[in-house]
């Protein structure tokens, strides 16, 4: 019986779009299936890009992390209150950095810490970067908080549309 009402149902959804409808349609699920062709490319570039730096994927903190996601998202995802994104400055002081191919590099993870150290490179405080080098640190912390605000930014995409269907506080960006 629910086959016969699923099917009834879905004869009156066809009846109801109209042609420019169903080329919306199709124009959103192509552009959508277009940026996960991206998404999936560059999965991939980085996952090449870490092996060829010898790091594991689970050594970034990468696979774990994504299969969370995934896991997330399979159970609908709709009726799940996402976490409200709090922006985190970055604090100069408090950053460490490595020497990888002769430059200077920025610590992004303590997962990568772990990593680098097994493979013998060395983790500095910013009060133990030689000198030589103070000139990119600069750079580097401008980087970092620049993609710091692009990922809040994007995390507070995601939290204002939640909170406009479920009446919460709205976030402003950075």
């Amino acid at each position: 019986m629910s086959i016969l009402s699923d099917k009834k149902e879905l004869k009156k959804a066809a009846k109801e779009l109209t042609l420019v409808k169903l080329t919306d349609v199709i124009e959103t699920l192509n552009s959508v299936m277009a940026e996960r062709q991206q998404e999936v490319e560059v999965i991939a570039r980085v996952e090449q890009y870490a092996k060829d730096q010898g790091f594991t994927m689970e050594q970034l903190g990468y696979k774990q992390s994504s299969d969370v996601v995934v896991a997330e998202h399979s159970e609908a995802s709709s009726v799940k209150r996402p976490v409200k994104p709090k922006f985190k400055t970055i604090n100069k002081d408090s950053q460490f950095f490595y020497v990888e191919n002769g430059q200077l590099q920025l610590l992004r993870t303590h997962t990568m810490k772990k990593g680098l150290q097994q493979r013998g490179v060395q983790v500095m405080p910013l009060a133990k970067v030689d000198k030589k080098f103070a000139k990119d640190i600069d750079t580097l912390i401008a980087d970092a908080t620049l993609q710091a605000v692009e990922n809040f930014n994007s995390k507070v995409l995601i939290w204002n549309e939640w909170a406009v269907a479920n009446g919460a506080e709205i976030l402003d960006k950075r």
